[in-house]
């Protein structure tokens, strides 16, 4: 099963806001570990804050290495072209992990972001589909629900040179007592910042998290000149789909990160059942990320049909991470819509966050993809 929006690579940054949500300032890095507890089984990759006057384009490295308990070592890495001009304009790209010595790293999306105009855009080269919507618009939320808290440290381990920049070292320690995450002893993750001043940005950030191993986004090749406009234009042959309000696609693991236009669809959700419920990609909402996905059945109809596509859902995320409220909004037919709907109902997703940090409920299209092996 092809799922709805991944199989990247990216780590320690919120995928869905905006580039410009970025709090790094001048003089220190940020302070944004993810304060859920839950294992992180994807790597989001380099932030990038959209300042005008500095622009640079470097390719990104992202490694993430674990280890099994009969000692086996898995290693999966990719790397993503990143970008921002003179405008503070910005280019940020997502691959897949690597799966052979010398593979190139399948393109999965481009998030664009014009900082004069606060549009986003999210090319998906697979489909040609380009969805674009203006950032910050006020959403409306429900009650947050409470989550685990660790007692966090933050302390300066020095100063480097990395790409030819000074940048100046951070290690943020979040710990977590006993029995907060259904854990027997105390659980501690370990984040380094390396931050370059001179460009707002972190040049290397390494996560350490006992349940997952060590995550790592490192910036290379940096090359600190005008980048080609080009990197921040949409394509003849891409289709705009101009949302109304601030969608995204919720995600999961091995995704092909390709998005379903939802022109002319229907739904059998009222609008009034939605309200009150945000939605990710304004007003600092995150996006929610499945962790427990299992695959939706094939009806026999669609078997001796032998198709393959795929059925596109209308789902509410509650704050416990449960789907809800499910409708239909891209039929494939051959019963497949029900399979889909009684597959996410099982699901178990990592839910959104608000601004405050705490977990809330959101609104988001789930493609559900059926393929025959």
């Amino acid at each position: 099963m092809k799922l709805f929006a991944l199989g990247l690579a990216v780590l320690l940054v919120s995928i869905g806001l905006p580039p410009c949500s970025n709090s790094q300032t001048t003089d220190s890095a940020p302070v944004s570990v993810s304060s859920e507890g839950r294992v992180t089984e994807w790597v989001y990759g380099e932030r990038i804050p959209s300042v005008r006057g500095l622009p640079f384009s470097a390719k990104v490295e992202l490694e993430t290495v674990s280890q099994l308990q009969d000692g086996t070592q898995i290693t999966h890495k990719t790397y993503n072209l990143d970008a921002r001009d003179l405008a503070g304009r910005t280019h940020n790209e997502m691959r897949n992990w690597i799966t052979a010595e010398g593979e190139e790293p399948r393109l999965t999306r481009i998030e664009l972001y014009d900082p004069s105009t606060r549009t986003r855009t999210d090319l998906f080269p697979l489909t040609k589909l380009a969805r674009q919507w203006v950032t910050g618009v006020a959403t409306h939320m429900t009650p947050a629900a409470a989550t685990a808290k660790p007692e966090t440290t933050r302390e300066e381990i020095g100063t480097d040179t990395m790409e030819g920049l000074p940048v100046k070292g951070v290690r943020v320690t979040q710990t977590y007592a006993a029995g907060t995450l259904g854990n027997d002893r105390p659980l501690t993750i370990v984040t380094e910042y390396w931050y370059a001043a001179q460009l707002r940005l972190n040049l290397l950030t390494k996560r350490t998290d006992p349940r997952h191993g060590v995550q790592t986004v490192r910036v290379t090749e940096l090359n600190r000149q005008e980048p080609d406009a080009s990197l921040f234009a949409i394509g003849d042959d891409y289709k705009v789909v101009n949302e109304a309000g601030s969608t995204q696609v919720a995600q999961g693991p091995g995704a092909t990160d390709e998005r379903a236009s939802t022109e002319g669809a229907t739904t059998s959700a009222s609008t009034g059942s939605l309200a009150g419920i945000a939605r990710p990609g304004g007003a600092g909402v995150s996006v929610p990320a499945c962790v427990y996905c299992p695959s939706p059945r094939f009806t026999e109809e669609a078997r001796a049909a032998k198709f393959n596509g795929s059925v596109v859902l209308q789902v509410v995320v509650n704050a416990d991470g449960r789907a809800e409220n499910i409708s239909v909004l891209r039929k494939a037919g051959y019963g497949l819509e029900q399979s889909a709907i009684e597959t996410v109902r099982t699901w178990q997703f990592r839910p959104a966050k608000g601004p405050d940090g705490n977990p809330v409920a959101t609104v988001v299209p789930v493609e559900v993809t059926f393929r025959i092996k």
